[in-house]
């Protein structure tokens, strides 16, 4: 299918093809996000979109402010952009009530909104702003617009969505006013049409304007037909609309793995039935055939992909050429989260973010031209190999197992995580690409090293899992989580009916038991729907009690998995798996635990137990030996330095390779 790579206007604004990166608040400086954005158009984008504040009341310290004191470098950015044959949008931002004090790029100023309540994300009282001051942020809007006209910017984006701003002005649970700007659809709807307005004005009839709505507050304020009456009266004075839905504190997940792959499409395709001005249509369009389906069904006209982006910069070259890439998992580590942090963006499979001239500089220096051996096939040893074979070493990579991958490979059978097995793959095409020779099935020790004499090595062996000291732990019938991800289906099947407990609550732990939920077919497949379509004395009628038990020692669970936590425990209570915590297991036995809670020790049932406690470092004794002997140049990375997240294990690989 031709139609995702066929060029397209919004506006004036010519694009080479359909997909734009939409807006991601990375918390860089200007000069490094222009290096960020141009790098995304040397990798297939048609347009970028920068994020930049209104006003120092409405922006985040970590956020450029458009005044006249930062025209240059925003009119450098723009040539950079059109260099690499690509078009810029700057997104229009005013955060409103979504800060708190010291947040903001002007540190004593208290955040706004249209009325006194709280943001359940910062939790800080905003003012309640008066009609000069709207007034005033709605000249600011338009100077902010005219500003990026000058400096040679393509389009202008309007924020009005995510519980920013506009949209708080729309929804009539952040919107109590009694003035013209609140009360009925008509009135919430004139602040943003307003600033509509004023960009309009500011810029001349002929600029390229882009509205960005959420579609739906999800929260039970406003909903797709009020979108359409804003999006219709504002058309007039737009080239095109982003489509998107939810806020950032909605219980419907806005950007995470919980969402399905293009799963506001719908809400997108609603507002283009109704409009004659493009359409962009975005969020979870991590891949070739999501956005294809997006194009191909009349869901928009273009493509809105950030995350896509951030995870492989080459998103969209890659599948033009249909070469493996990294996609986006959804899990929200680096980006969402760090963001709201008020940290810099980053991503979990992307250790480049942030710093890609700092590579550029490094893999374009003379040839090294050592000889490289890396000792370990995980997320660490693949990203040095890469690393350290971009540089110009010659690297040889060896792994004990069949393949390539280590635990990504367990960690891709987890529920919404399928995607990692297409990152194994692309980074599998990667090594190849680099000319790294791969060992597998290779046991490396001391022997091998002294007969291959590298000059340098990098030892990646990993982490294995912790086995705690509980009376009744080498059982037959018990199994560390590991272990349950390699087992056949076959074996899977034999635990339908079977008393599972689970000996940790953290991700690993809750993980699992998504996992182990999910196959179990049809009691599970059973329980959920009934647990959907029941009231609550039907389902005490007629849900048997689960046979899943999750014990964590800490009063918290789900630790490690930051804003996936909410949604996971949600969807396994509603599977019916019981929870103690702040509880030890005092003993495994035959098919019965003993626990110790808060008061006193009591048994529970147990067929099988399954040990989700974490993992600890490998590799100590070739390290050892390597320390000893003092023969040899090296570096421990990832788990087997220290036990951390693929994450992590994938920049300590980076920053090897950048040494």
């Amino acid at each position: 299918m031709e139609h995702l790579w066929n060029g397209g206007t919004i506006g004036t604004m010519t694009l080479k093809n359909r997909i734009i990166m939409t807006a991601i608040h990375t918390g860089f400086s200007i000069e490094k996000e222009t290096e960020f954005l141009r790098r995304r158009i040397l990798g297939g984008a048609s347009a970028v979109t920068a994020v930049m504040g209104v006003s120092d009341q409405g922006a985040y310290h970590n956020m450029e402010v458009i005044g006249d004191s930062m025209l240059d470098k925003l009119e450098h950015m723009a040539e950079a952009i059109h260099q690499a044959e690509g078009r810029l949008i700057v997104q229009l931002f005013h955060a409103g009530r979504n800060a708190e004090q010291g947040l903001l790029a002007n540190k004593n100023a208290i955040p706004v909104a249209p009325s006194p309540i709280p943001s359940p994300i910062y939790k800080s009282n905003p003012n309640e702003l008066t009609k000069i001051e709207i007034q005033a942020i709605i000249d600011s809007f338009g100077l902010a617009a005219k500003r990026c006209k000058m400096a040679g910017v393509d389009a202008v984006e309007i924020s009005c969505s995510a519980g920013y701003l506009l949209s708080q002005f729309f929804s009539p649970r952040t919107n109590h006013r009694e003035d013209e700007y609140g009360g009925n659809l008509e009135s919430r709807m004139l602040f943003p049409l307003k600033v509509v307005k004023s960009v309009r004005e500011q810029v001349g009839k002929a600029f390229p304007v882009i509205l960005r709505v959420s579609a739906s507050d999800m929260l039970g304020g406003y909903g797709i037909e009020d979108t359409i009456t804003l999006v219709k009266t504002a058309e007039p004075l737009l080239n095109g609309v982003n489509v998107t839905g939810g806020w950032h504190e909605s219980p419907i997940p806005q950007i995470s793995m919980y969402l399905p792959e293009g799963g506001f499409a719908f809400l997108a395709k609603a507002i283009r039935q109704q409009i004659n001005i493009p359409v962009i249509g975005c969020n979870r369009i991590n891949n070739r055939e999501t956005a294809e389906e997006v194009l191909d069904g009349g869901y928009a006209d273009f493509v809105g992909c950030a995350r896509a982006f951030l995870v492989d910069p080459d998103f969209a070259k890659k599948m033009k050429l249909e070469i493996p890439y990294r996609r986006c998992i959804g899990c929200n580590k680096g980006c969402i989260e760090q963001v709201l942090k008020m940290k810099e963006a980053s991503c979990a499979f992307n250790p480049t973010v942030g710093v890609e001239l700092d590579h550029l500089q490094k893999e374009n220096k003379s040839l090294i031209g050592r000889k490289t051996l890396v000792i370990g096939a995980g997320p660490a040893g693949i990203q040095a190999a890469i690393q350290c074979a971009l540089k110009g070493d010659r690297v040889t990579l060896c792994t004990k197992d069949p393949e390539i991958g280590g635990l990504m490979h367990g960690a891709s059978k987890i529920p919404r995580k399928g995607a990692i097995q297409y990152n194994i793959e692309a980074m599998l095409f990667e090594l190849q690409t680099c000319n790294v020779e791969i060992k597998t099935a290779t046991l490396v020790d001391s022997a091998y090293v002294e007969q291959m004499k590298p000059d340098y090595i990098v030892v990646a062996t990993g982490g294995e899992p912790f086995v705690p000291p509980i009376k009744g732990v080498n059982q037959k019938h018990v199994y560390t989580a590991d272990a349950i991800l390699n087992q056949n289906e076959k074996t899977l099947d034999l635990l339908e009916q079977k008393n599972i407990l689970i000996i940790g609550g953290g991700a690993v732990g809750l993980e699992i038991a998504q996992y182990l939920i999910n196959k179990m077919k049809l009691s599970e497949t059973g329980r959920r729907f009934f647990m959907m379509q029941g009231e609550e004395e039907i389902r005490k009628q007629i849900i048997p009690s689960s046979p899943f038990t999750v014990v964590e020692l800490s009063g918290r669970l789900g630790t490690g998995l930051s804003g996936l936590r909410r949604d996971m425990i949600k969807e396994l209570e509603q599977s019916g798996v019981k929870f103690f915590k702040s509880t030890k297991v005092v003993e495994i036995l035959e098919n019965r635990v003993l626990l110790q809670g808060k008061k006193e020790e009591f048994e529970h049932p147990a067929d099988v137990i399954v040990l989700a406690a974490g993992y600890q470092t490998s590799g100590k004794a070739l390290v050892n030996w390597l320390t000893e002997v003092r023969a040899y140049q090296f570096d421990v990375i990832g788990d087997a330095a220290e036990i951390g997240t693929i994450g992590s294990a994938l920049k300590s690989g980076s920053e090897i390779g950048m040494k």
